[in-house]
């Protein structure tokens, strides 16, 4: 895994990307995918549409899963199929957990050090999508979009290994926030990429990431003026592969213990069952 240090992982991510998404005849494309399910254990019975529907192994990626398989709960929900790794009480807004022994600040992972302050008592959410989850992000609150913003950056994975290897591994990888502005407060959605995850794109406007790992990098920032309105459960965001996603809230989610971590969740669940 050092070796990763030594890679272009920005140009591989996007070339794997172009090349999971490149399209295959059938039987292939079919036998591929169900391989491919079969190696990660995925449960291709909630996927929205047939195998013989999906033209790619990136295509299978981005599945929609059958909205019936997810029913959305009340309140506050989990926006992802995969695993909440872990949930703090944010004390410090320069200080908070990437994994024992590390840390980092909410100024670098938002890049807006005032925008952090909002967040400096709140709560912070971290889940992590697998090769075998449906990468789609959804809102986990009701409310409106106000701001997006873009930061570029590295392409570490998301892993144990970089998660305790990688100093501010969530705050240097390349993501996007999404701030959601509800009845409790600010809640920013931090869609984190990875290697290989070349691409992130949003539901909700257009704008997608590592499309050219070769252009400049800069960080872009969008008001949305007049509010994108959103509901909980509400698709807005997609990965290409796995990764990781950070909810901050400027309150807290929920009044109950914090829940025992790791734990398997799933997109629309409450996050008070969890």
């Amino acid at each position: 895994m050092a070796l990763l240090r030594f890679l272009p992982l920005a140009y591989l991510s996007w070339f794997l990307g172009k090349l999971a998404n490149l399209p295959l005849p059938q039987p292939l494309a079919r036998w591929s995918i169900l391989i491919f399910s079969r190696i990660y254990d995925i449960d291709i019975e909630v996927a929205a549409k047939p195998l013989g529907a999906y033209h790619s192994i990136g295509d299978f990626f981005t599945r929609d899963v059958r909205p019936e398989a997810r029913p959305i709960a009340d309140g506050i929900v989990s926006p992802v199929d995969g695993m909440l790794r872990s949930v703090e009480n944010i004390v410090s807004k320069e200080s908070v957990t990437q994994v024992k022994g590390r840390t980092y600040s909410l100024g670098r992972l938002l890049a807006e050090d005032g925008r952090a302050d909002i967040f400096s008592n709140g709560q912070l959410w971290n889940f992590y999508l697998s090769p075998r989850d449906a990468h789609h992000i959804h809102s986990p609150v009701d409310g409106t979009i106000v701001r997006t913003v873009h930061i570029p950056g590295k392409l570490w994975p998301v892993n144990d290994w970089a998660l305790h290897s990688i100093d501010g591994l969530f705050a240097v990888n390349e993501r996007i926030v999404t701030y959601i502005q509800t009845e409790r407060g600010l809640v920013a959605v931090v869609m984190v990429g990875a290697t290989n995850v070349g691409r992130i794109s949003l539901a909700y406007m257009a704008l997608e990431t590592n499309v050219a790992p070769w252009g400049k990098k800069t960080i872009r920032a969008f008001d949305h003026a007049l509010g994108v309105p959103v509901a909980r459960g509400q698709k807005i965001g997609t990965f290409n592969m796995g990764s990781s996603v950070l909810v901050v809230a400027q309150d807290k989610l929920r009044g109950l213990p914090l829940p025992a971590t790791p734990v398997t969740v799933r997109y629309g669940q409450s996050c008070s069952a969890i």
